[in-house]
């Protein structure tokens, strides 16, 4: 558990399904309150096959999906709570439960030094547009950096967008690259529209 200015962070449990879907839940939850058109995402896009046309699915279907792999402990990731409302949440999870986050997102699988299941991945962050520069996503990503480093894992790659200057949210949901840099991660290749980042633990 990381806690940080009153925000506490926690790895996802099954018995924390509700609070999970309470966030992300379409046109009620707070995770896409400014940006609608990702509300009935669940944070499944990148656990879907690329075969499967992502605008096939709806909410309802992401939702029990998610419930389902959450329920039955198959999904990972890290909430951040504040006063016992989330307010974040970072999908970070062992490389192997993400066997198609390189194909979505257009680029090859990064080389490993170690087995795959010894390298973690991080590929989304979702903060509460009101609790925005509080610094959630760097508590976020040190919570899952010292949980991973805990349950013994070699490495960590992220994928943030090459965003400049935006302050828009849809520009940075892989996390802004400053906040890895910060947290000791090196680049490790670069691609048209994102930077591959790893941190050995």
């Amino acid at each position: 558990m990381s806690l940080t200015s009153g925000i506490v962070v926690t790895p996802l449990r099954p018995e924390q399904a509700g609070d999970f879907l309470r966030f992300f839940d379409h046109e009620r939850g707070i995770a896409f309150a400014d940006n609608p058109q990702w509300a009935k995402c669940y944070c499944h896009y990148y656990q879907v096959p690329k075969s499967i046309r992502w605008a096939s699915l709806s909410a309802p279907q992401n939702r029990t999906a998610m419930r389902a792999r959450i329920e039955v402990g198959e999904m990972e990731g890290f909430l951040a709570y504040d006063g016992g409302e989330v307010v974040g949440w970072v999908n970070a999870q062992p490389r192997h439960k993400l066997p198609h986050c390189f194909a979505r997102l257009g680029i090859s699988p990064t080389p490993l030094p170690c087995a795959p299941f010894e390298a973690a991945a991080i590929v989304c962050f979702v903060i509460a547009p009101t609790q925005r520069r509080r610094g959630i996503a760097r508590a976020l990503l040190r919570g899952a950096l010292e949980s991973f480093a805990v349950r013994g894992f070699k490495l960590v790659d992220a994928f943030p967008f090459k965003a400049g200057d935006s302050e828009l949210a849809a520009d940075h949901y892989h996390g802004p690259l400053p906040i890895f840099l910060d947290a000791g991660f090196g680049v490790l290749s670069e691609h048209k529209d994102l930077t591959v980042v790893r941190k050995l633990l």
